[in-house]
């Protein structure tokens, strides 16, 4: 059972600390004590895909609408 409040403790703690806004810092502290921490470069946050798939729409499968009845 203590593991059950050890747990809504934690959860309600990791909600305030985002709500003020020091989540976020806290956990790179955090990754940068323990050596882990990485940072997403900037120009490929932005960057366009090298090719783009349109998403197939009711109607444009030719053939397939006929096997929907059986």
């Amino acid at each position: 059972m203590t593991w059950f409040y050890f747990h809504c403790v934690l959860a309600v703690v990791i909600l305030i600390a985002d709500y003020n806004g020091t989540l976020e810092p806290t956990l790179n502290r955090l990754e940068e004590s323990v050596g882990i921490r990485t940072e997403v470069v900037k120009d490929t946050l932005d960057t366009k895909p090298p090719y783009y798939i349109p998403p197939i729409e009711e109607g444009e499968e030719i053939g397939k609408e006929d096997n929907k009845s059986l």
